[in-house]
């Protein structure tokens, strides 16, 4: 950690009552997710769950995020009642912020214990919630960007970690999966609406985080980031039951006959979207975290893409390279 970044947060906690009652301050490193931002928890005492005694640093640079739009989403999104940290303090020049401490279990944890069906019901609420903002400070979730992102994987995975050619068999399954997210309604969209960015506090409420990048996009787009988690697999009967509840739930205009299909498609785009981003951490960034989650998302990519014939290619590709990916990552066959 920076000793910059440590003076400036304990000088902007000194102004907390219960920093004056406080021992020494400690620090935790909190785990990172596929950007230039360190998190970093800083408790006052032994209570450090009480109000203003533990809080989140962030260190996010300037030149490498958009922090403003970090800061007027989460302004909005507090407006509307989704559980976004509070800022406490922030140092624009040096991309420093000191925010609320939403608490330690994530998804991630509760899906462990207590269990999914204990923590769900909270998530489509919030969700639900999310997606009825409108605001133009949103941008719009473009075809041309969910043409890109495929290109990730074709870029990175294919062309840097296994040194092998896009086929050309995979245009038109490309095709086909951005046209669905182009078929949906518009909402706001998280873009990262998954199990370690979700987190449930002791009186069941959800706090959400990395939401600096949301955008107006497919009504299915979060939906799939939940229930085709690339850090969690639920039975697909499990999806479907809770796929059904969202349904429900929603005022969306959904079309109810391509509704399981779009959210399908749409998780497929997001899927090898992550599997290009996993695989350029490693090869540009020099981090190895996100490894491990390339075959087991693979392999889910094939299983869901063999369910649509029109994306046979599609689950022939990701069948043909597993055998090179697994032996590159020295993944047990």
């Amino acid at each position: 950690m920076k000793e910059a970044l440590r003076r400036w947060a304990e000088e902007q906690i000194a102004r907390f009552p219960a920093a004056s009652a406080a021992g020494h301050a400690h620090w935790q490193p909190l785990p990172v997710e596929a950007s230039q931002r360190r998190f970093y928890r800083l408790g006052l005492g032994a209570d450090d769950a009480a109000p203003e005694r533990s809080f989140v640093v962030m260190s996010s640079p300037p030149a490498l995020e958009n922090n403003p739009q970090f800061v007027a989403l989460a302004a909005l999104f507090a407006a509307h009642g989704i559980g976004v940290p509070r800022l406490h303090a922030l140092d624009e020049t040096h991309g420093y912020f000191l925010m609320s401490d939403l608490g330690e279990t994530h998804f991630a944890d509760a899906y462990r214990d207590p269990g999914p069906d204990a923590v769900l019901p909270a998530a489509l609420d919030t969700l639900i919630r999310l997606q009825q903002i409108r605001d133009d400070r949103i941008p719009p979730y473009t075809r041309a960007r969910f043409e890109d992102e495929l290109g990730l994987y074709q870029q990175w995975f294919l062309g840097g970690l296994l040194d092998t050619p896009a086929p050309a068999t995979l245009a038109p399954a490309f095709a086909r999966l951005v046209a669905a997210t182009q078929a949906q309604p518009n909402c706001c969209v998280h873009r990262d609406f998954h199990s370690r960015n979700l987190l449930i506090g002791a009186d069941g409420a959800v706090g959400v985080v990395d939401f600096q990048d949301a955008l107006m996009g497919p009504a299915t787009y979060d939906l799939a980031s939940l229930l085709r988690d690339c850090y969690h697999r639920f039975a697909e009967a499990d999806v479907a039951r809770w796929r059904d509840r969202y349904m429900l739930s929603t005022p969306l205009p959904l079309n109810r006959e391509t509704f399981a299909s779009d959210l399908d498609m749409t998780a497929l785009q997001r899927q090898l979207k992550a599997v290009g981003i996993f695989a350029r951490l490693h090869l540009r960034d020099g981090r190895d975290s996100h490894l491990e989650h390339i075959v087991p998302v693979l392999e889910r990519v094939a299983e869901l893409a063999a369910g649509y014939p029109e994306l046979a290619a599609l689950a022939e590709h990701v069948r043909g390279v597993l055998p090179a990916t697994r032996a590159r990552l020295g993944a047990p066959t």
